[in-house]
């Protein structure tokens, strides 16, 4: 009995004091910018500042098309229904193609909405410049 207790410390010692077996758990680096997306802020260049009023009201009014999607939306979208529907029903390859097809479709609704934003910050930096110049007076 002596002999097996000693042996089990021996296996023991080996097996936990030996550094070559201890392997340390290292932790994922931690992102340490936001999850979310941040549309970076327009600033005004020179070219933007020196231009006329009648120039700066101009560029606002081609923009303004570009402040709208015309997507339809999800309930609206015809193949998105379809999607649905090969899903629901699961056909062996169906339901793959229905998800895969979702997925794509909101990437390009996520597309679609940086783009209005980008537009509505280009705007906006459009009308703060005619706004220091008092084009409104």
């Amino acid at each position: 009995m002596k002999q097996k207790s000693l042996l089990i410390l021996v296996l023991t010692v080996v097996l936990f004091g030996n550094s070559t077996f201890a392997i340390a758990l290292t932790l994922p680096p931690v992102p340490t910018e936001p999850i979310y997306f941040e549309p970076p802020v327009v600033e005004s260049t020179d070219d933007v500042r020196q231009m006329s009023c009648v120039a700066l009201d101009n560029n606002i009014r081609y923009l303004h098309p570009y402040r709208y999607t015309y997507k339809p939306g999800f309930h609206e979208d015809d193949a998105n229904k379809l999607a649905t529907a090969l899903i629901t029903f699961d056909d062996v390859l169906g339901g793959w193609l229905g998800l895969g097809y979702l997925g794509y479709s909101s990437l390009v609704e996520e597309k679609e909405q940086r783009r209005m934003l980008q537009v509505e910050q280009q705007i906006a930096m459009l009308q703060q410049v005619k706004a220091e110049k008092h084009c409104f007076e």
